[in-house]
């Protein structure tokens, strides 16, 4: 049997025998790809003249197939396929590359990506993003987008400057784009029924919801096509919104780059014990490139600030320990003066030449 470099490398130099004759000069190569959260693939692309857009064809999961017990020609024809539906996808999202550098047609076709910021350091190296908190938001141009897929580009510094525009302005008009695709809070609960039933839940994003007449009330946060969906915690007004409908603080759970859990802070759960679930569940639920963190957030209900629910409780317990201290020294130092200011009074009383001798004696 193979080992793992040794079937990328049969399968690169097997697949021409798949292809048309007019791949027959293609240079096929081999690369290593950085996805999200430090994952990476091995793809091979296989370009066609001077084409401009060459799809990846990721081996990764075809090599798993072949130690199972798949044929390895099996394999290689698989890749052939995988590429040639590929290079329908390709086809279509090159016809958006002649307006790539054209602003005003781009932006509308923007979107807001999140990603942990220390998982990701190295692979948002040359995106543009900003900064927020625990999460680093970076952005994508979305040239072929439906319910069932996306085709997108990053946004590179490069591409930034071509266009002549500020990250913030990327980020502004990006937020923009994200409403339009559609701002949907669902009940857990409604989600699983409606997976049973093909009933699609209500948006409760304008509601205002009894927490005490719902049992273990649980929220998605997602866009309509639950599609990196994430990233619309970042909208203050969106965070502002949900605390109106809980009508109470809230824990953020980083379920993936899809979507976003919301949990009321009702006193049940502790920082501690979610940050765990967080832990197990992408452990051993989520795939590595769809994990979006594992730092559960805390959001103020009422003014939509959100850190990091670990570092908050430690803030709140300095502060706290700091009050205490404050509290103890003021009560001290009253006693104290107190004390100075009996000890003058009982001093005024001295008649002066047993003040004097008291004097010399100290």
């Amino acid at each position: 049997m193979m080992n793992r470099k040794e079937f990328y490398e049969y399968v690169k130099d097997n697949v021409k025998e798949y292809l048309p004759e007019s791949y027959k000069d293609a240079e096929i190569k081999l690369q290593e790809v950085e996805k999200n959260n430090g994952l990476k693939l091995t793809g091979i692309t296989i370009p066609n003249g001077d084409q401009r857009i060459v799809p990846t064809v990721y081996l990764d999961s075809l090599y798993l197939e072949y130690v199972i017990g798949k044929d390895v020609d099996s394999c290689v024809g698989d890749v052939v396929d995988m590429y040639i539906e590929a290079q329908d996808k390709a086809e279509f999202i090159k016809m958006g590359v002649p307006d790539i550098f054209d602003y005003e047609k781009m932006k509308e076709k923007l979107q807001v990506r999140i990603c942990d910021q220390e998982w990701n350091e190295e692979r948002l190296a040359d995106k543009v993003i900003t900064e927020h908190g625990d999460f680093a938001a970076y952005y994508a141009v979305n040239l072929k987008e439906n319910e069932e897929e996306v085709g997108s580009i990053p946004v590179t510094v490069s591409l930034m400057n071509e266009w002549g525009v500020s990250a913030e302005q990327i980020q502004a008009d990006a937020m923009v784009a994200d409403r339009k695709r559609g701002v949907t809070l669902m009940d857990m609960n409604e989600i699983i029924k409606s997976m049973i039933f093909g009933e699609e839940p209500e948006n409760l994003l304008n509601e205002k919801m009894d927490m005490e007449a719902m049992e273990n009330p649980m929220f998605c946060l997602t866009n309509k096509a639950k599609m990196n969906g994430a990233s619309l915690l970042l909208q203050e007004d969106i965070r502002k919104q949900i605390g109106e409908c809980l009508g109470s603080d809230f824990f953020v759970i980083p379920s993936s780059v899809h979507e976003v859990m919301i949990l009321p802070d009702n006193g049940i759960f502790q920082v501690p014990e979610l940050n765990a679930m967080v832990q197990e569940v992408n452990e051993t639920k989520v795939e590595r490139q769809e994990q979006l963190s594992d730092k559960v957030q805390f959001c103020d209900g009422k003014t939509a600030v959100m850190e990091n629910a670990e570092r908050r409780e430690a803030r709140l317990e300095k502060e706290k320990a700091a009050e205490k201290a404050e509290v103890k020294g003021g009560i001290h130092g009253r006693m104290e003066k107190a004390k100075a200011e009996i000890k003058a009074k009982e001093a005024d009383k001295v008649p002066k030449n047993k003040s004097k001798n008291l004097a010399a004696a100290l």
